[in-house]
């Protein structure tokens, strides 16, 4: 692509703005979702065991609980982030 003009490179560089802020709130959308099927699982899961007659507060659930707990964290860190970035983005520094 030839560039002949400021009025090209302005155009060029809204472009690829607007073709970044889309890249970040798509990766919001998704990143939404992390914990209510987290928790969903996690709710089936603890009911399945609960009907099986397994000991629920073994150790090995326990740990599988802080895996999914640190998991929306991470996630939710991930989303602080990208929103971080679309406000500097849409809104400057």
């Amino acid at each position: 692509m030839e560039l002949n003009s400021l009025d090209d490179v302005n155009a060029l560089t809204e472009y690829q703005k607007q073709d970044e802020i889309h890249r970040i709130e798509t990766k919001i959308n998704k990143l939404r979702y992390v914990p209510l099927y987290s928790g969903a699982s996690l709710i089936i899961y603890f009911l399945w065991l609960s009907f099986s007659g397994v000991e629920v507060l073994a150790p090995t659930h326990l740990i599988l609980f802080s895996v999914v707990v640190a998991s929306v964290g991470y996630s939710n860190v991930q989303r602080s982030d990208l929103l971080h970035e679309l406000f500097a983005l849409k809104y400057g520094k």
